[in-house]
């Protein structure tokens, strides 16, 4: 793959088709506040890109109107990894992402960020039996956009030798941010306004970059 030296992907709706179980999650989290779930949920979906800690914190604060404390936080964040995790190990594969990862994966070019917590995805990961894809896995408290930075740095890669795939404009952003190429995956965001490439599943991405790859030969 001639085109890009690093391969960084997102991993929910972009690897497994797990968007709809944390958007569930939140649902049944906040299901005793029936008043202002729909303004939870259109600050959990408008918000793809903000780690569930400070989601949590917002919603305490800023809509509910209720003191965040550890002990809330603690209990969130236990309720919440305990709702989606068994979902999120055994949830299907994106349409083409499993060919994807063994396509890149024998080349050492992959890497994973992400908002997820760290030890949770990379539990998540070798539940799927998926670790051995990836170079590196950058999770919380990395920002994307600095990890996307980070990537390159430590491999010496010009901007233009890496490629961000994810599902969402706040992974456009920060591919943005950083000054690299993006693909975009189509799962249930809006791209309206975006200049990027959009497609269905990782098989069309997988061909796209096939494309790519090959025009600079």
């Amino acid at each position: 793959m001639a085109k890009y030296q690093a391969v960084i992907l997102d991993f929910d709706g972009v690897i497994v088709e797990s968007v709809g179980i944390k958007d569930n999650a939140f649902k049944e989290l906040f299901k005793d506040f029936p008043q202002q779930l729909g303004s939870i949920m259109q600050y959990h979906r408008a918000n793809n890109a903000t780690i569930r800690y400070e989601k949590f914190r917002f919603i305490y604060e800023e809509i509910l109107g209720i003191p965040y404390t550890s002990d809330i936080s603690e209990y969130l964040n236990a309720q919440f990894s305990k709702m989606i995790f068994e979902k999120i190990v055994l949830c299907p594969f994106v349409n083409g992402a499993q060919e994807f990862l063994e396509h890149f994966g024998s080349q050492s070019l992959l890497y994973l960020v992400s908002v997820n917590p760290l030890e949770e995805l990379k539990s998540i990961l070798r539940e799927r039996k998926l670790s051995q894809f990836f170079t590196e896995v950058y999770a919380h408290p990395w920002g994307k956009a600095d990890a996307i930075r980070d990537i390159l740095r430590r491999n010496d890669f010009a901007e233009r030798e890496a490629v961000f795939v994810g599902d969402s404009p706040e992974d456009y952003e920060a591919a943005s941010m950083a000054g690299i190429d993006f693909v975009g995956r189509q799962a249930s965001r809006l791209w309206e306004g975006k200049n990027c490439v959009v497609l269905n599943d990782m098989r069309e991405v997988l061909n796209y970059l096939k494309i790519q790859a090959q025009a600079v030969r």
